[in-house]
């Protein structure tokens, strides 16, 4: 899966089963350094101690995107849950005029951003657990998704199995990363935008799939690159897990760890990190730091605030410690899993990783 964002001082970005696919892409946008136009490009950040704060998409992403937790992650952690969550789903969906505004994507519209949501699958992503396929109070100015329900593609969930990706005679990616395109190259330079995109490429068991998304990743960014996004867009490319079911899971010693520690790149404009020193400085020192999907939700507020430090959702009545922090800013060298908002269960850094299989 992937997840985007961008605009002048903005950015898109790559999640769930975004995959290795994802980590040539970053490497090819880094390495070619400056478009054939002389229009300079990305450095590429990646973080090595990325890591979950649970076993599935609504856990690490609902506090990406909103910086509260899952119901079940509250359940069990005692965290803050968000709070427009309908109880009882998947059994009970919400009517087609319940509204959130706790989505980074508010934040965005609040200050002038044009946003869009995108996936190849047939739903809201984690953001179901909220509004339905129909709704009437979308979160987003525009959403993506649509093609994806033919029956032919994604019936009953088909991406959870190798199936045919291909839709119209092409890649099932190839339209949403070229819609993508299309929606940055109308708004900017002239408006802001804000796109996140999600590929499901790698939510499927044997990995032969996430080998198609790698040149088409890595071409999207280039052409990004070279129509001049790469000189006023920040992407984020991660996945907000690792592959949690399969052979390379289930028959692996390292299946858990995987799991647990999925990639995570920032992309940020040359020029930018040359006009802010201390930025680069703070994201170079944070590659070999504890990052979670809270403090990625506290990045993508602080990217509208810098330098000035970013307003976030209040835990402090919550049963869980949690001090969410932005990796544009130096993250602490020794860090706990708990202040980062990582249950013990999961947390690589106590060897908790080989406590989960045991209680599988």
């Amino acid at each position: 899966g992937s997840a985007q964002r961008r605009g002048p001082s903005a950015a898109p970005a790559t999640d769930p089963a975004a995959d290795p696919a994802a980590d040539s892409a970053a490497a090819a946008a880094s390495d070619a350094g400056t478009s054939v136009d002389g229009a300079e490009g990305w450095r590429s950040f990646r973080f090595d101690r990325y890591v979950v704060v649970g076993s599935n998409s609504p856990r690490n992403q609902l506090p990406l995107l909103s910086g509260f937790a899952s119901l079940e992650f509250a359940r069990d952690h005692g965290g803050v849950a968000l709070d427009c969550i309908v109880p009882g789903f998947p059994e009970t969906r919400a009517p087609a005029d319940h509204s959130c505004h706790r989505w980074v994507f508010d934040a965005y519209k609040a200050a002038g951003y044009v946003s869009l949501f995108g996936t190849n699958m047939c739903d809201w992503g984690v953001m179901e657990e909220v509004y339905p396929f129909g709704t009437r109070r979308p979160p987003t100015d525009h959403h993506m998704m649509a093609p994806w329900c033919h029956t032919d593609y994604d019936v009953d969930k088909l991406y959870f199995r190798p199936v045919s990706r291909c839709l119209g005679g092409v890649p099932a990616h190839e339209p949403l990363l070229e819609y993508e395109r299309g929606f940055l190259n109308a708004y900017t330079p002239a408006a802001r935008a804000f796109s996140w995109t999600i590929y499901l490429e790698g939510h499927e068991p044997s990995f032969r799939l996430m080998g198609s998304l790698d040149a088409a990743l890595s071409s999207h960014l280039l052409r990004l690159r070279a129509s001049g996004r790469g000189q006023d867009t920040a992407i984020l490319v991660l996945s907000d897990h690792g592959i949690h079911y399969g052979t390379y899971y289930d028959g692996c010693d390292a299946g858990l760890l995987e799991h647990a520690t999925p990639l995570l790149y920032a992309l940020l404009p040359r020029a930018v990190l040359a006009a802010h020193p201390r930025l680069e400085a703070a994201l170079g020192a944070n590659r070999r730091r504890l990052v979670s999907p809270f403090d990625l939700h506290a990045t993508l507020l602080h990217m509208l605030s810098y330098p000035a430090r970013p307003l976030l959702p209040d835990w402090s009545e919550a049963a869980m410690r949690l001090r969410p922090k932005s990796i544009l800013s130096p993250l602490p060298a020794r860090r706990s899993c708990e202040d980062a908002g990582i249950p013990a269960g999961v947390c690589p850094c106590l060897g908790a990783v080989e406590s989960e299989r045991a209680r599988e």
